[in-house]
């Protein structure tokens, strides 16, 4: 099958550029980055109780010093507190602090914002769409 236009990969990277930029616009008052967002994100929105630097990593697609330096900066504006595990002393569990539960809601608010700006004229329909074609696209990436 020929492909037509601009390959997916790109226009998914230029996509993600540009949700990027607007959203660390969005977040610049609040000292946290679209990246720090994503993290938090994940720890509002996991179901596990205890939480690892591994399971961040992995549920973000991220690598080791990646995840270290965001959970860092997290730490140091005391948004999330690593605590070492009963279980085993050289795992951190990661908690979320109060500070963190206080932005939540404008966070969640923003990103919320550039979503139903992103998928402007599209359906309820096509937004579903659009959405299981995009988890899929990752789930294939994931295996590569």
């Amino acid at each position: 099958m020929e492909q037509r236009g601009r390959p997916i990969g790109f226009l998914i990277k230029q996509i993600n550029n540009v949700f990027e930029k607007e959203l660390n616009e969005r977040l610049r008052d609040t000292g946290i980055t679209s990246s720090q967002c994503a993290v938090l994100d994940y720890l509002f929105h996991t179901s596990r109780e205890e939480v690892s630097q591994r399971d961040v990593e992995k549920n973000l697609n991220l690598k080791n010093p990646t995840v270290t330096g965001l959970l860092k900066r997290l730490d140091e504006k005391g948004y999330i507190l690593c605590v070492p595990s009963a279980n085993d002393k050289r795992k951190k569990n990661i908690y979320l602090t109060e500070k963190a539960y206080d932005i939540q809601r404008r966070m969640e608010s923003d990103r919320r914002k550039l979503d139903r700006e992103l998928t402007r004229g599209m359906t309820k329909r096509e937004v579903e769409a659009l959405r299981r074609n995009l988890e899929k696209l990752l789930y294939n990436i994931s295996d590569l």
